[in-house]
């Protein structure tokens, strides 16, 4: 799967290199649809990640409202539907035996939410390719506790990243970036997994006025 998407990613850069026609400024109001993939967790932070070798994936709506118009940069408000997303991580499992015994599991969990709060900032705003920086917060709803029964079903996210975004006639975009993605329950159950996710992504913006 990290091979597939990374050969995904690679060929969306060329097709959005090898576009030479003329860029248009980008609308006010943008959507666009995105979707990445962390293979790999991280623990680097260890006061918010706690768990090690998790993988995430998700899908994204976004809307975006453009502040100004500038020749240095442009500040966008933006908010996020997540239809689906996905974790899988390791975790102990308790047996009820005697006497009570412990075994390694992997378990997949499956969520929806949204990231209504969330700002970019795309310098270059005139140029064809746009390096910008961003940070959003929101939450997802998990279909059962993470990580486990001591844990919660609700779920506080929060990014912060960086990409490129190649700017398309028709005011069309393609958007290729990082975010440092964090899940957690802020300590709401009697388990915690905060997990920090290397999200790799891909986006494309269709309607923009």
């Amino acid at each position: 799967m990290k091979t597939q998407f990374i050969s995904v990613v690679l060929l969306v850069i060329s097709a959005a290199v090898m576009t030479c026609a003329q860029t248009e400024t980008a609308g006010r109001n943008e959507i666009s649809v995105w979707g990445g993939f962390s293979p790999d967790s991280t623990i680097a932070i260890q006061a918010l990640g706690r768990t090690p070798d998790a993988r995430f994936g998700i899908l994204g709506l976004r809307y975006a409202r453009r502040f100004n118009i500038s020749n240095t940069f442009n500040l966008k408000y933006t908010a996020d539907i997540v239809p689906a997303a996905i974790l899988n991580y390791p975790d102990i499992e308790v047996l009820p035996a005697i006497p009570p015994s412990i075994r390694n599991v992997r378990p997949t969990r499956y969520a929806f939410g949204a990231a209504p709060v969330g700002l970019q900032i795309n310098f270059r705003p005139r140029k064809k390719i746009q390096p910008f920086a961003g940070a959003s917060g929101g939450f997802l709803y998990f279909a059962k506790r993470v990580p486990n029964i001591v844990g919660t079903r609700f779920n506080f996210t929060f990014d912060i990243g960086a990409g490129v975004e190649f700017r398309l006639r028709e005011k069309r975009a393609v958007t290729i970036g990082y975010k440092y993605y964090h899940i957690s329950n802020a300590g709401r159950g009697i388990e915690n997994a905060g997990i920090d996710n290397n999200l790799l992504y891909v986006g494309y913006t269709f309607f923009s006025n």
